[in-house]
């Protein structure tokens, strides 16, 4: 896995342990938590809609990246947020976690058409790899 996947799964939880453990009135604990919102959910949510646009290098790819990005966080912070209101259960630390979650999970998820493929084997690529792996395979039936 690519550095900014990690990045992405372990960015919720690190803006969660900001909020938790700094004072109220520190500026850092907003910038985190702004930055966190406005860029982490969006950018491993984009993954998914444009795989191809993370190893281009054009300015305008780039920049509809960006713009899709900030777009779907602010999507994905409403639609966890709104909930959350709707039911009187809201707090922040609430909010960061269903966040951080799913920001994790589509960061650490392959992307569309990352799954193997199942195969099957032959009889010749079963008995190499048998053989290779130091398992006793059973003689031939006669």
């Amino acid at each position: 896995m690519t550095s900014l996947r990690w990045g992405l799964a372990l960015s919720g939880w690190v803006t969660l342990a900001v909020v938790t453990l700094l004072p109220d009135a520190l500026v850092l604990r907003g910038v985190v938590t702004t930055a966190f919102l406005l860029v982490c959910p969006g950018l491993a949510a984009s993954r998914w809609a444009r795989p191809g646009a993370a190893r281009v290098r054009d300015r305008a790819v780039l920049l509809e990246t960006g713009v899709l990005t900030l777009t779907l966080s602010v999507s994905i912070a409403v639609l966890v947020v709104e909930p959350l209101f709707l039911f009187d259960a809201f707090s922040v630390t609430r909010a960061l976690v269903a966040l951080a979650a799913v920001t994790t999970v589509l960061a650490l998820l392959p992307r569309h058409g990352g799954w193997p493929r199942m195969r099957t084997r032959t009889s010749r690529e079963s008995g190499s790899r048998a053989a290779d792996s130091g398992r006793v395979e059973p003689p031939a039936p006669r």
